[in-house]
């Protein structure tokens, strides 16, 4: 393979990117490098004198600021360790010109000065930056100074309460108004389209308020009529003549339509003749019938027959007129009929917000979107706005935002308001500041949190009038060279997004992609799979027979592309782009939305026995383990459920299988429990079981829920049953799970019952982090994977409907003079103008951002890219595998596919390219030019699998980890020990005396015992005098023994935290731990940790996970201090009893576990 040069253009726009002198505007195509350029710039800025507290770095993510944060550091570190030839070399790439000795040394600084900023480097995402400003001027602000963040939990019962008040207070208050404008919005849309209308004014509630805090007043009919450009006399009585008039025809003339029409004109004279008898109101609905269909004007020569036309020359004319006419009377009369019904719905969604918004303010909570706009509110405040900005400006000279293009409105306000002071000219410090954003149109993918594409070139060239009207540097610089893409990926695209048509809306100048590959040399492909379409199955006769659901589409191509990746990865298919094998890790398959297909694959992958990481959203409840949590709980409230029971009895937490149900189920009288203890003496399994349910029947009544689960799963072990039969991807659902246990517990009402109530109701969704070192292959949607890459990516297109009208929003937007409006159009039949322009308007905005959903998704892969699908059986056009195919089939060569039935055609920039042989060092050696770190040219290689950090305490539980969840492990405390009968004294207890041999120490010997007894008295009241001196004694029996004595001096410390990696079983562990006493001599060091169990007669008896735990932390000091003897002692306060662990065999101990290793 040839090295991987980088182009002079791409080392020249990415130099002037980072440039810290100049503004910047830089539009990046995917796999260009943003983060790294953006990283660069922060870092040059810091070279050049830029304290790190005056740098605001804006993230799209807290997981992009993490990334950015580390990668800084990284670099820093690593110069600190360079030589000087080195570190010349690096900042010569960096800054174009040789540096002295001084600039050497500043730079070694560099990472000391920003580890000690106070706060360390700002880089944040803009809610965390509104955040930090609103805690430090509250009193500005107009909010509670300790507000704190609401979660999502607080949310919905806030949400819920404010719901129910409204219509309470709204039904009981008879003749108020609030009741009538209830009583009117139920008549009209009944209780679903009140429904709908709450629920769609709490989701854009913060669009909404301030237009409903204007027209709630008492001008309320007018500002919303002058919005609705209704004027004065514009009645409905009015109106009602006018269209009449417009719609009825001279007697002549119907008497020409019923001599000459056809039957479709004796049908308009039929409605038309009906209008003169009825009253308004059906009038108007007989003129409808009559001049339009659908809402659409008919066609003339569905109203006049060619003989009619003929006759009388000036009809055909003259009934257009009249549509015309009729068109804008019927528009107008229906604006004017939702004035009524939009003030009723407004002032019910206006009682609503306000309701929500005092509910916070009176706990002092603000919720996510309150950040942006309470600190945007700030900072436009007269008087305080000002006085706030003073403040910000004397802290911050350099602002740079990554991922520009998700920025919304609202914060670029916020931005620019923050840097309105950069361009003033001559100021009170003579710095010269400076503002960056890099971001990609194309990625605009998240219109519904409010970003607008266009508005990152607008921001652009106000900063760059303001920079030139003062005369300082602004750039405007494109990055087109991708570092992530082959050139067949790239050329893909650029063939795809070259027609107008596919490009239009794709940035704000409107023009095609331009992708320029910097792995021109390196062999990929884009292969296209024709859609799977729906065929016909014939259904079985017999109803009770499941019909086979394998020939759904959706399933259909989950299992192709399931066994073509068994096959790659069963029969070691090449990566040619790369020198090596495929990996599942490789392999990335991202849908537009989590339809049937995403757990048809992932089911059909687990058949292939490929690992598969589960999906990256779920909803809680409906995961199989939470559901059979929540089932034991509907068990031990009411154990007459038998439904319940046996979901129980066959989960991984009890284990019985069919033929054990069949046996207990079968020919049962009474309940399947009272079963089940009529069969405990059959089988030692059952009468395990049965004691298991009546323990937890018992816990049930005596702890609150978070107790009740954390003992099923932590010390049950049904945690590890569960993952021993789920997999590890159960693991954050059950992590979750016990969180949102907790937050019920805290927030919510006690007990079970009110718990399996609001996990109910609520249905909390969950985010994963997928993690991309771990072998599985990926399953996402396109939003989840932005910003990731893959080399082998499957792009599926779900046939479906860009816009779907039955996701057509209500409230309707409307521009009045420049103050936005809103309009509630509850149904079709109030459907006007200003609803038809907004709705078409969204629905191209839909169209471009379904675009900019498969540039997104085409530009993950970095080798090899596939573009499958499937429909349903009405085939809609523009979808991702249409503008693929007719891009790219022309030029592409036919395949055979996965299946017979589905043909395949491959595109290829050139076939001739060899494939990379297995790389070496010298093959990922990248030619030395700007300072890219190595992992921006190459995929890195993932890290070695390591279990989770290993807690000495449970060492014995976390290094088996593949045990079988059946065995019998316990996890013991590193102080309280084997927990007795009473287990919560016990742990109280042991906590109490912890905490006086951590503090006692610090004070005067002769006032030790005088504020042990009085921190007893105060931290244990409850406690009787005999437990409290029980303690005492046994808390000095340990400082007064002679051989502790070395672990209570004021050399000593208390509570050491200990990190380093340490080989077992051939696998490195990163190992944390916390030791309870350390004294570090010269020349000897004395580490103590102390249990509280009983203690053992011997040391053989001492458990294996304690010998295993100083095992851990001997040899971690040794290898920190190689020089000195490490003596190990284990107390146990129960006599106390002193045990100096023997060096040798804890080496031993460590050495066992390394022999022992299954590759050895």
């Amino acid at each position: 393979m040839s090295k991987r040069e980088i182009p002079e253009d791409a080392i020249k726009n990415q130099t002037a990117a980072s440039n810290p002198q100049s503004s910047a505007w830089v539009s990046a195509n995917a796999g260009s490098g943003k983060t790294h350029v953006l990283t660069f710039r922060v870092i040059r800025l810091l070279l050049n004198g830029t304290e790190p507290a005056r740098i605001l770095c804006l993230t799209y993510t807290k997981a992009a600021a993490a990334v950015m944060q580390t990668r800084i550091f990284q670099t820093l570190s690593g110069w600190t360790e360079l030589d000087d030839d080195k570190l010349t070399e690096v900042l010569i790439g960096l800054e174009g010109k040789k540096p002295d000795t001084k600039r050497l040394d500043e730079a070694r600084r560099l990472f000391a000065r920003a580890l000690e900023t106070p706060g360390g480097l700002k880089i944040q995402t803009i809610h965390a930056f509104c955040e930090g400003l609103l805690h430090q001027f509250p009193l500005e602000a107009n909010i509670a100074g300790h507000f704190e963040m609401m979660d999502d939990l607080k949310r919905d019962e806030f949400l819920k309460n404010a719901r129910r008040d409204l219509l309470e207070k709204a039904y009981l208050q008879k003749n108020s108004s609030l009741h009538n404008a209830l009583m009117l919005v139920l008549k009209t849309v009944g209780e679903s389209g009140l429904d709908t209308l709450l629920s769609e004014a709490i989701v854009k509630r913060q669009a909404l308020t301030p237009f409903l805090a204007r027209v709630s007043g008492p001008d309320g009919k007018h500002i919303l009529e002058n919005a609705l450009q209704i004027s004065p006399d514009d009645t409905e009585e009015n109106l009602t003549d006018e269209i009449r008039k417009t719609a009825l025809h001279s007697e002549e003339t119907i008497e020409a339509f019923k001599s000459l029409g056809h039957s479709y004109s004796q049908n308009f004279v039929e409605k038309l003749e009906l209008v003169e008898k009825a009253d308004n109101v059906e009038s108007i609905k007989f003129i409808e019938l009559a001049y339009f269909t659908s809402g659409n004007p008919r066609k003339i020569s569905n109203l006049a027959s060619k003989k009619l036309l003929a006759t009388l020359p000036w009809l055909a004319d003259d009934l257009l007129k009249r549509q015309e006419k009729l068109v804008l009377y019927l528009d107008k009369l229906r604006r004017v009929r939702l004035v009524p019904l939009n003030l009723a719905a407004f002032k019910l969604c206006y009682r609503l917000l306000a309701r929500y918004e005092s509910l916070k303010k009176a706990e002092g909570l603000l919720d996510f979107d309150d950040l942006i706009e309470r600190a945007l509110n700030l900072l436009k405040r007269d008087g305080a706005g000002q006085w706030v900005q003073y403040k910000l400006d004397r802290g911050i000279d350099h602002i740079l935002v990554d991922e520009a293009q998700d920025t919304s409105p609202s914060q670029w306000q916020i931005i620019q308001l923050l840097a309105q002071e950069f361009f003033v000219g001559e100021g009170q410090r003579e710095v010269n500041r400076t503002v960056f954003a890099v971001g990609d149109e194309k990625q605009s993918i998240y219109s519904f949190q409010g970003a607008v594409p266009e508005d990152f070139a607008t921001n652009g060239r106000i900063i760059e009038k303001k920079a030139e009207a003062v005369g300082k540097s602004f750039g405007h610089i494109r990055l087109n060279y991708s570092f992530r893409s082959t050139a067949d990926v790239l050329k893909s695209v650029d063939r795809v997004f070259e027609k107008p048509e596919n490009y239009k809306g794709l940035s704000a100048e409107n023009i095609k992609t331009v992708h320029e590959p910097v792995r021109r040399n390196d062999p990929g492909e884009v292969v296209i799979w024709d859609n799977i379409a729906p065929t016909d199955v014939e259904e079985p006769e017999d109803w009770r027979k499941p019909v086979d659901q394998l020939h759904a589409p959706a399933v259909r191509l989950a299992e192709e592309i399931a066994t073509t990746i068994s096959h790659w990865l069963h029969h070691h298919e090449m990566l040619k782009g790369q020198g090596r094998e495929v990996k599942a890790s490789d392999i990335m398959v991202l849908v537009r939305k989590r339809d049937q297909f995403v757990p048809a694959l992932a089911r059909a992958l687990k058949n292939r026995n490929v690992p598969v990481a589960g999906a990256d959203r779920l909803r809680l409840a409906s995961h199989i383990a939470v559901r059979d949590l929540t089932a034991l709980a509907r068990f031990v409230l009411q154990p007459q459920d038998d439904l319940s029971l046996a979901s129980v009895l066959k989960s991984p937490l009890f284990g019985l299988d069919e033929d054990d149900l069949y046996r207990i189920a079968v020919n049962r009288e009474g309940s399947l429990f009272n079963s089940l203890e009529a069969h405990s003496e059959d089988k030692p399994e059952f009468a395990t079981v049965l004691a298991l349910l009546k323990k937890y029947r018992n816990l049930a009544d005596k702890t609150p829920v978070y107790e009740f689960y954390s003992h099923i799963l932590s010390e049950d072990q049904g945690r590890a049953k569960i993952l021993a039969r789920l997999g590890s991807e159960a693991s954050d659902v059950l992590d979750a799970f016990m969180d949102y246990t907790l937050s019920i517990q805290k927030t919510g009402l006690p007990g079970l019952q009110a718990f399996l109530e609001t996990i109910k109701l609520s249905d909390p969704e969950i985010k994963r982090e997928l993690d991309q070192n771990r072998e599985e292959v990926r399953i996402m949607t396109v939003h989840a994977a932005k910003g990731l890459e893959s080399a082998i990516v499957f792009l599926v297109d779900s046939g479906s409907r860009i816009w779907n009208a039955q996701h057509e929003p209500k409230f309707i937007e409307i521009d009045d003079h420049g103050k936005k409006s809103f309009l509630w159009q509850p149904a079709k039949e109030f459907k006007t103008s200003f609803g038809d322009n907004y709705i078409n308007t969204l629905k191209l905005k839909a169209e471009e951002e379904y675009r900019r959903l498969l540039y997104v998704g085409m530009t993950r892969a970095e080798d090899r890219l596939i573009v499958c699908g499937y429909r349903g059986k009405n085939v809609v056009g523009g979808t991702w595998s249409e503008l693929v195919g007719e891009a790219l089939k022309p030029v592409s060569q036919e395949i055979a596919g996965p299946s017979p039935d589905i043909k395949a055609w491959r595109y290829c920039v050139d076939d001739n390219r060899a494939s990379v042989e297995t790389k070496t060092a010298e093959d990922e050696a990248i030619v030395p030019a700007f300072p890219l770190p190595s992992y921006f040219h190459k995929r890195m290689e993932p890290e070695t699998d390591l279990p989770k950090p290993l807690t000495p305490s449970g060492a014995s539980l976390d290094i088996d980890e593949n045990a079988p969840a059946t065995k019998n492990i316990v996890t013991i405390s590193p102080v309280l020990g084997e927990k007795p009968a009473n287990s919560s004294f016990a742990i109280e207890r042991g906590t109490l005396i912890h905490r006086l041999l951590q503090y006692l120490p610090q004070v005067r010997e002769e006032d030790r015992q005088r504020l042990a007894r009085a921190y007893l008295e105060k931290a244990a009241p409850e406690w009787s005098e005999e437990q409290r001196a029980d303690a005492f004694t046994q808390t000095f029996k340990v400082m007064d023994d002679e051989t502790l004595r070395p672990l209570f001096t004021k050399e000593a410390r208390a509570e050491v935290t200990l990190m380093g990696t340490v080989t077992i079983k051939g696998k490195k562990y990163v190992v944390s731990g916390q030791i309870d006493r350390l004294n570090d001599g010269d020349d000897t060091i004395v580490l103590g940790d102390f249990k509280t169990g009983r203690a053992p007669k011997r040391e053989q008896q001492i458990p294996d996970s304690y010998m295993l735990q100083m095992a851990l932390y001997r040899t971690l000091l040794m290898s920190i201090h190689p020089d000195k003897t490490v003596r190990t002692l284990l107390i146990y306060s129960d006599g106390p009893k002193v045990f100096e662990l023997d060096g040798k065999k804890l080496d031993f101990l460590i050495n066992k576990e390394k022999t022992n290793s299954p590759e050895q």
